[in-house]
């Protein structure tokens, strides 16, 4: 399994597994997403910043996979979409013209992460776009997991959320910009960092344990991308553990974790 991790104060896998592991001296930072080399110029002009964004995590978790981007499968949670580009589109309908951007338009569908993704790497797998508001990580995650195990085949799994811009800001808080991306593949394909096994229990969570590092709470309570943050700590820091995470109405998904 490969993982890549762009978010506040956590600047890529390698770097963020050292910050999640000494949470005490964390300190939010500004997330900044490199411009991919796999696009065109043009390309490049045209992907938002969000966009960049999930580019960028699933670039590295394919990088710390040494794998090839052209025959993985790929699931791409955004729990909302491009929340910026919404906004334009949304003044732009509300002026007397109602002339929209046709890049805005390009870039305003769900799955354009995901293209922007199949166009620069040249991926010609199965691909599939998820949105479910607060419940993307699990609902992304169980989708990659089944499709591993069905299919028996390394999946690209790649989490995003994102802010929006006011007044929508006011209505659904984000926080911060924040994306994660794992390799996953079965259990006898080799070099993994973890087993991860997932269960779903139409049952309530015992208890919901929030991430232990403090500077990032408020975030995993915002945004749905930063729900993974459990996890990712428990990653971080080569630990066996048993999580529950919310999922739907009285709902949860089991997650069992041990190092490799």
């Amino acid at each position: 399994m490969g993982a890549g991790l762009l978010a506040p104060g956590l600047t890529g896998w390698k770097a963020g597994c050292r910050r999640l592991r000494d949470g005490d001296d964390f300190e939010m930072g500004e997330v900044v997403a490199p411009v991919p080399e796999t696009l065109t110029p043009r390309e490049r002009r045209r992907a938002s910043p969000a966009v960049r964004l999930a580019l960028a995590v699933a670039a590295e978790a394919v990088e710390h996979a040494n794998v090839d981007p052209k025959n993985l499968p790929s699931v791409f949670g955004w729990a909302h979409g491009d929340g910026v580009v919404v906004q334009r589109i949304l003044e732009s309908l509300a002026t007397p013209k109602r002339f929209v951007s046709p890049t805005d338009f390009h870039n305003s569908i769900h799955n354009v992460a995901l293209g922007y993704w199949a166009i620069g790497t040249g991926a010609r797998k199965a691909c599939t776009s998820v949105a479910a508001h607060k419940d993307t990580f699990p609902a992304s995650l169980l989708k990659a997991l089944a499709q591993v195990k069905c299919e028996g085949t390394p999946v690209l799994l790649v989490v995003l959320d994102t802010p929006f811009m006011e007044p929508l800001n006011s209505v659904c808080p984000i926080g911060a910009p924040f994306a994660f991306a794992f390799v996953l593949a079965p259990p006898d394909c080799g070099g993994s960092m973890a087993a991860l096994r997932a269960t779903y229990a139409s049952v309530v969570p015992d208890a919901v344990v929030p991430p232990r590092t403090d500077g990032l709470k408020e975030l995993w309570v915002s945004n749905a991308a930063a729900r993974a943050l459990p996890l990712l700590e428990h990653l971080a820091r080569g630990e066996t553990t048993a999580l529950q995470v919310p999922y739907g109405p009285g709902g949860r998904l089991n997650l069992e974790v041990a190092p490799c």
